[in-house]
């Protein structure tokens, strides 16, 4: 998302609207756990790796299938989403390892006894 926004603007998703944001603050899915009447409510990270076989891979699942990006790259003429390719081409080479594309990330865990 910071090589698109060097070319249009992202709008930050709606805090109360439906996306994949939503629910991302810590304790926000627990409270609602809790809210639904679940008892022993935990709550963890785990880290994560995206993983794809090459950079242009990568570019190609982010550009198509995360809604946000695929949205503010639709704002932009052909030119510009060169541009941006290339910006996130090169950022994401940082993550090479082993032959392949391993993004960091963050998957959070809640569980809940009925």
């Amino acid at each position: 998302m910071q090589a698109i926004a060097t070319e249009a603007v992202v709008v930050p998703p709606d805090p109360d609207g439906p996306n994949m944001f939503r629910c991302a603050a810590p304790g926000s899915v627990a409270a609602l756990y809790q809210e639904a009447g679940l008892r022993d409510v935990a709550e963890w990270d785990v880290d994560v790796e995206l993983v794809t076989q090459s950079a242009e891979q990568y570019w190609e699942m982010i550009s198509e299938h995360v809604s946000l990006a695929a949205a503010a790259l639709q704002q932009v003429d052909e030119s510009a989403r060169a541009r941006i390719r290339a910006r996130a081409l090169a950022s994401v080479g940082a993550f090479e390892r082993d032959g392949a594309i391993r993004v960091p990330g963050v998957a959070r865990c809640i569980e809940g006894t009925k």
